[in-house]
C-alpha cells in the first residue's frame, strides 16, 4: 500500500486537490471550481487520470461543491466519454454539496457505463465511501 500524498505541484492553480488515500483517490472541488470548455482536456480528467496511473488505482471519489452554472448535454456526454478513460474499470463516486440528483446525473452515468466506468452521485459522504469500497479494486 502506497503512503497517502498531500498537494501535488501539477494542482497548483487549479481550484481541486488531489489525495492518495491509500485505497482510494480523493479529489476535492474547490470552492471556485469551474470545468474547462473542452472537457476532452479538462485539467481536472487529466489529473485524475495521472493519478491513476501513479497510484495503480481505479476508485475515485470526487467531492465538493458543484460549479454553478448549467451543463449542456453535450457538455455532460463529452465529459462522461472522457471519465471513462481515466482508467481501466473505473469506480467513481461523484458527492457534491447542494446537488440535486437529477437527469444530467442520469446522463452522464449512463454515458460513463457505456464506455465501462461505473460512476454513481451521492450527496452523503459516508454513502460514497460505502459504494466505493464495496467494489472491486482493480
Amino acid at each position: 500500500m502506497r503512503e497517502p500524498t498531500g498537494n501535488n505541484e501539477k494542482n497548483a492553480g487549479r481550484d481541486f486537490d488531489i489525495v492518495f488515500r491509500g485505497d482510494f483517490i480523493d479529489v476535492t472541488l474547490g470552492p471556485d471550481f469551474e470545468t474547462a470548455a473542452a472537457p476532452q482536456t479538462s485539467p481536472l480528467w487529466a489529473a485524475v487520470e495521472d493519478a491513476c496511473k501513479q497510484y495503480d488505482c481505479n476508485r475515485v471519489m470526487i467531492e465538493g461543491h458543484f460549479p454553478d452554472r448549467p451543463r449542456e448535454s453535450r457538455e455532460i456526454v463529452e465529459s462522461a466519454m472522457r471519465a471513462a478513460t481515466v482508467a481501466s474499470e473505473l469506480w467513481c463516486a461523484i458527492c457534491l454539496e447542494d446537488y440535486e440528483i437529477g437527469e444530467r446525473s442520469e446522463l452522464f452515468k449512463t454515458i460513463a457505463r457505456t464506455r465501462g466506468a461505473h460512476v454513481k452521485f451521492f450527496s452523503d459522504r459516508e454513502h460514497a465511501l460505502a459504494w466505493l469500497r464495496s467494489n472491486p479494486a482493480e
